[in-house]
C-alpha cells in the first residue's frame, strides 16, 4: 500500500503545479456539482420527471441508492483512509471548496458521477459519452483539490462502473418481469 500512497502523492503533489485562478473557479464548479451527488440527483428527478427518459431515472434512482449505501456507509468505512490533506497536514485547501469529513477511499463524488453515467451510457450512447465527460472532470477535481487519492478516483470509477451495470440488469429484469406478467394478465381476459 506504501507504494501505491507514493504514487499517489507524486501524482497529487504535480497537479498542485497547473493550479491557476480560473482553473480553480472551473474546477470547485465541477467538484461543486458532485457534493452530495447534487447534479446527479437533479438530473435524476428530471429524467424520471419525462416520459422518454423515465427508465434511465428509475434506473438512475437504484443506482444512486446502491452507491450511497454500498460505498458511502460500508466500502468508506471498511477501508478506512485518510484523506491526502489529512495525512499532509501543511496542505492548505482551496478556499473554493468545503472541506470534506469521513474517510477518502473510494470518492464518493467519482463513484455517484461514474455510477450515473454509466446507467445514461447503457441507454443513450452519445448522451452517455457527455455524462462520462463530466464524471472524469468531476473526479479529476478531487484529485486536484488534494481531497482524494488518485486511487480513491479511481476505485470511484471503477465502482461506480460496476454498480451502473447492475442497476441496469436489474432494472430491465424487473420490466421485462412486469411486461411478462402484464401480457400473461392480458391473454388470459
Amino acid at each position: 500500500m506504501s507504494a501505491i500512497t507514493e504514487l499517489d502523492f507524486s501524482i497529487l503533489d504535480a497537479l498542485q503545479k497547473i493550479h491557476n485562478p480560473v482553473l480553480d473557479v472551473i474546477m470547485a464548479i465541477f467538484t461543486a456539482m458532485g457534493e452530495y451527488g447534487a447534479f446527479w440527483v437533479i438530473l435524476t428527478i428530471v429524467m424520471l420527471c419525462i416520459k422518454k427518459t423515465r427508465d434511465v431515472g428509475k434506473t438512475s434512482f437504484v443506482v444512486l441508492f446502491m452507491e450511497f449505501f454500498i460505498s458511502e456507509k460500508f466500502l468508506k468505512h471498511l477501508i478506512a483512509r485518510d484523506r491526502p490533506f489529512v495525512v499532509r497536514d501543511w496542505v492548505e485547501l482551496s478556499p473554493y471548496i468545503l472541506k470534506p469529513h469521513g474517510y477518502s477511499c473510494p470518492s464518493g463524488h467519482t463513484c455517484t458521477s461514474f455510477s450515473v453515467a454509466t446507467v445514461i451510457f447503457l441507454y443513450n450512447k452519445k448522451l452517455g459519452i457527455a455524462a462520462y465527460a463530466v464524471a472524469c472532470v468531476i473526479g479529476f477535481s478531487r484529485n486536484y483539490f488534494y481531497v482524494h487519492f488518485p486511487s480513491d478516483v479511481l476505485l470511484g470509477a471503477l465502482e461506480g462502473i460496476l454498480l451502473g451495470i447492475i442497476a441496469y440488469f436489474i432494472t430491465k429484469k424487473i420490466r421485462e418481469k412486469r411486461a411478462e406478467k402484464a401480457l400473461t394478465s392480458s391473454e388470459a381476459q
